[in-house]
């Protein structure tokens, strides 16, 4: 991945810098074919960078297929244009491009992946899981709502073959003749780079993030109406800052909206050691062993569970707000324990919490502010109990029935760390076991231990347990459990 960025990084900024050398130092007839061409490099370097070499490779030989009818046949422009995005949205060349993936490494096959490491990296992750849980009603529609899943897929093909069209006519138009092209055909590029925008986005996250999308998209081109209208300067002036203010005030509701957009889903159980009931954050889940959170805020207050409810939206909206993380909080019938986790540099942002908890809940409360780096108080209090497992188990597969996939057989992944390879081979005698060489360290061996049942409470339940009892047997650690679906296709 880094080896594509720097090669298409490299290249792109080659171009960009060319077009401040190229118009002086060239005729205008050469000036133009170069910025076409040029253009349509930066486009496919871009489709490199994103995308793979495959991907690449194939809508280069489409591109080609494209400019080549054109030279050749320029008085059949519009069919050729048609013809050459249907063929880049059909891609009849999709086994060359599967081809080229298996020849390759993935690195150079698999679309680019961002490693977001800001210093609040693993809270912006975490709330990229809380966004995909609310959007969480549209992707259930895609396996359980024909109709719109089609609607989606449809409208989703006729944008992108719009903008791929009206992309193709652009960059003919200006290889026909630069001198005249305005700035009417300028906001032609404009909607182009909106509507493959809003395509990817409607792909992406569905149509409710496009309108909001196309909404923000919306007040430049009428910005550029409202000076073709034949009015005033001045009322021109006054309907620019009026659509301008508009713009900015969409801007900020859309950012307050974002930071009241929270939820929270919780593995719920009895921890019958500590006498208490557990709601632990299965958002937090993946980012358990995040090196920069390490500030752990445990607070303690005398409050009903129905009232705490009532007011946790409001906890949750604060949290968002100041960047920290909502890891769990327990119920033993007389007060509420919350902890978090903060930034390691946040430690007046945990002590400035109880002030907000207090004035929220009208209660005392009491805190315990620690360091810890090596996570100990949510393994021990949480993430290694069996009763945690089980509970994770039960809410993934309580995931497969939202989603109506029903009456299938079910797998559970448990993956643990060994301390010598003897130990997985005993293992392996009870169930079916597969290396991870990638997860292993120094001083231990990674292995997924894997089970096949249905689909219902009580057999999920005994066969989770049944391994854990197993794993403690043959000294292994619990790392983390997974569950899929047995079809035609595993998820």
């Amino acid at each position: 991945m880094k080896k594509r960025l720097i090669i298409s990084a490299i290249l792109i900024l080659i171009l960009m810098v060319s077009f401040s050398l190229v118009f002086p130092l060239m005729d205008l007839d050469y000036s133009i074919i170069y910025t076409v061409f040029a253009t349509i490099g930066i486009v496919l370097l871009t489709l490199y960078l994103f995308s793979g070499i495959a991907k690449f490779v194939v809508v280069l030989c489409y591109s080609t297929a494209i400019i080549g009818s054109l030279i050749l046949w320029p008085d059949y422009q519009q069919p050729i244009i048609v013809i050459g995005s249907l063929l880049i949205i059909l891609n009849p060349l999709a086994n060359i491009e599967l081809w080229i993936e298996n020849k390759f490494l993935d690195e150079d096959t698999l679309p680019l992946r961002i490693s977001i490491r800001g210093k609040y990296w693993p809270f912006y992750l975490y709330r990229q899981e809380m966004k995909n849980y609310i959007r969480l009603p549209q992707t259930k529609k895609l396996y359980t709502n024909v109709l719109y899943l089609r609607t989606r897929q449809v409208i989703t093909l006729l944008l992108l073959f719009a903008a791929i069209y009206l992309f193709i006519n652009e960059l003919k138009n200006i290889y026909i003749d630069l001198q005249n092209y305005n700035l009417y055909q300028i906001f032609t590029f404009y909607g182009v780079i909106t509507l493959f925008v809003v395509t990817f986005i409607l792909y992406k996250n569905g149509f409710t993030a496009m309108f909001k999308a196309a909404i923000m998209f919306i007040f430049i081109p009428v910005i550029y109406a409202t000076w073709l209208l034949p009015i005033s300067v001045v009322s021109k002036i006054i309907m620019t800052s009026v659509v301008v203010l508009l713009g900015i005030a969409d801007i900020i509701f859309e950012k307050i909206s974002s930071l009241h957009r929270v939820a929270y889903h919780a593995y719920k159980y009895y921890d019958p050691a500590d006498l208490r009931y557990v709601y632990a954050n299965e958002f937090y889940e993946p980012f358990v062993y995040n090196e920069t959170y390490n500030i752990v805020g445990v607070y303690t207050f005398a409050v009903h569970i129905n009232e705490f409810h009532k007011f946790f939206n409001e906890v949750l909206i604060y949290s968002n707000r100041k960047h920290f993380m909502i890891t769990a909080y327990t119920y033993n019938g007389k007060e509420i324990v919350l902890y978090t986790e903060f930034y390691h540099k946040h430690a007046k942002r945990a002590q400035r919490f109880i002030t907000f908890l207090e004035t929220t809940f009208k209660t005392k409360v009491k805190e315990q502010i620690v360091y810890d780096r090596s996570k100990q108080i949510y393994e021990q209090t949480f993430f290694h109990k069996t009763e945690y497992i089980v509970a994770r188990a039960l809410s993934l597969a309580n995931l497969l029935d939202e989603l109506d996939i029903q009456n299938r057989d079910i797998i559970i992944s448990v993956i643990f760390s060994f301390r010598n390879l003897d130990d997985i081979l005993s293992f392996s005698k009870h169930y079916y076991i597969v290396r991870m060489e990638e997860l292993d360290d120094t001083e231990y061996y990674a292995a997924k231990v894997s089970v096949k049942t249905t689909n219902s409470k009580f057999s999920i339940e005994q066969k989770v347990r049944d391994i854990l009892l197993n794993a403690l047997i043959y000294r292994a650690n619990y790392v983390r459990i997974l569950v899929y679906y047995e079809g035609d296709n595993k998820k």
